[in-house]
C-alpha cells in the first residue's frame, strides 16, 4: 500500500496535532484542511502547505482521502465523521467522539455500513507508561488486581475513563457523587469548558464531559472482584497535575504521580514496576498525538481495527453516563 492522503476537519489545537502527525508519518500525504471559517482555513492551509476548504463535501470530492480526522468541537462531530464514512474515508475522530448516546451509535452504525474504520483520538493510551502497565496486567505482573485509585484535572476525565477501560475492560456497577456549587466554580479559564451539554443540577445532560468542582465515581469489577475508584475537579492545577493514579495488586504495586504536558509517564514509585516506568524517555502532549495518529494510520494499512475504535469511544460514553445517573439518582447503576 502506497502513502495514504490525508485530510483534516477543524483548525483548533487538535487539528493541529493531527496535521503534524501526518505530515511527519512515514506514510501519510496530508493534501486538506477544512473549517466553515474561511481565513482560519486559509491560514491553516498556507501554513502545511495543504489545500484549504470551506465545505466538506467539497473537500471530500476533490482531494479522494484516505483518511480524515475529524478535530472539530465535540458537539459538532457527527455530521463530520458521517459524510467521510460516505465518501469511503476512514476516519479518526476527536475524543469525546459525540456528544449524545444516539449520535455515537449512528456513528458506529455507519462505520460498519461503510465497511471502514471509525478510530477514537484517546491519545492517552499510546502513553508508554500505560502500555507497559497494560501489559503487565495482561501477563500477570500485578497479581490480582485488587483497588485502582486516580485523581485528575477535569479536562482529563473522559481519558482516565477510557485508560480505565484499556487497563481492566468494562465495570459491572458504578456509583457516584459531585459537587456543583455555581459559587465554588474556577474561573472559566481555568474552569469548566462551557459545552452545552454539561452536567449539573439544572441541567439534563446525558454526559458529565468535564467536572466542575469535584465529582467521585467508584466502579466494581468481575473477575476479578475489585474496585476502581475516579475522581476529578476543575481546581487540580492541570498543569502541575494532568492525574495521578495508584495500582494495588496482589503481586506488585504502582503508583504514577504528576502527568504534567512535559511528561505523560508522570513520576512512579512504590514497585518493581515503577522502576522500569522510570527508565522510560519522556512523551509529551504532542508525541502522544503522534504515537496516536500513527496507530491509527498503521491499522489502517494493515487492514486491523483501529487502536481505540469507534465501539470504545461509545462505551466511554456509556460508562461517563452511567455516573451521571448514578449521581442523580443516589443509587449504584449496573451495567448489563
Amino acid at each position: 500500500m502506497g502513502d495514504l492522503k490525508a485530510a483534516v476537519i477543524g483548525t483548533g489545537g487538535a487539528a493541529r496535532l493531527h496535521m503534524q502527525a501526518y505530515q511527519g508519518g512515514a506514510h501519510t500525504r496530508p493534501t486538506a484542511v477544512c473549517s466553515r471559517d474561511r481565513k482560519r482555513a486559509e491560514d491553516f492551509g498556507a501554513e502545511f502547505g495543504v489545500q484549504a476548504y470551506t465545505s466538506i463535501e467539497g473537500m471530500l470530492a476533490a482531494e479522494r482521502p484516505d483518511v480524515v480526522s475529524v478535530a472539530t468541537l465535540e458537539w459538532d462531530h457527527e455530521a463530520p465523521v458521517l459524510l467521510s464514512l460516505e465518501a469511503g474515508c476512514h476516519v479518526l475522530c476527536e475524543k469525546i467522539m459525540a456528544h449524545t448516546i444516539p449520535a455515537g451509535e449512528r456513528m458506529v452504525a455507519a462505520a460498519r455500513g461503510a465497511g471502514r474504520s471509525l478510530g477514537v483520538n484517546y491519545n492517552y493510551r499510546s502513553v508508554p507508561a500505560h502500555r507497559l502497565i497494560r501489559e503487565e496486567l495482561e501477563r500477570g505482573g500485578f497479581g490480582v488486581p485488587a483497588l485502582f485509585s486516580a485523581h485528575m484535572h477535569a479536562f482529563l476525565w473522559p481519558h482516565l475513563l477510557d485508560l480505565l477501560r484499556y487497563f481492566f475492560g468494562d465495570p459491572v456497577e458504578a456509583m457516584g457523587a459531585m459537587v456543583d456549587d455555581q459559587a465554588l466554580r474556577p474561573p472559566v479559564s481555568t474552569g469548566p469548558s462551557g459545552r452545552p451539554w454539561e452536567f449539573s443540577a439544572e441541567a439534563g445532560s446525558e454526559m458529565l464531559y468535564h467536572p466542575s468542582v469535584a465529582v467521585s465515581a467508584s466502579f466494581r469489577f468481575r473477575d476479578p472482584d475489585f474496585v476502581a475508584t475516579m475522581s476529578g475537579s476543575a481546581l487540580v492545577p492541570l498543569e502541575k497535575n494532568f492525574w495521578s493514579f495508584a495500582l494495588y495488586g496482589t503481586e506488585d504495586a504502582v503508583v504514577v504521580n504528576g502527568a504534567t504536558r512535559a511528561n505523560l509517564n508522570g513520576t512512579a514509585s512504590l514497585g518493581a514496576i515503577a522502576e522500569r516506568i522510570a527508565g522510560l524517555p519522556a512523551c509529551s502532549y504532542a508525541e502522544s498525538f503522534v504515537l496516536s495518529v500513527g496507530g491509527f494510520v498503521e491499522s489502517v494499512r494493515q487492514g486491523r481495527p483501529a487502536p481505540v475504535t469507534g465501539e470504545d469511544g461509545l462505551a466511554a460514553m456509556r460508562l461517563d453516563a452511567a455516573v451521571v445517573e448514578a449521581v442523580r439518582m443516589g443509587r449504584v447503576v449496573g451495567f448489563s
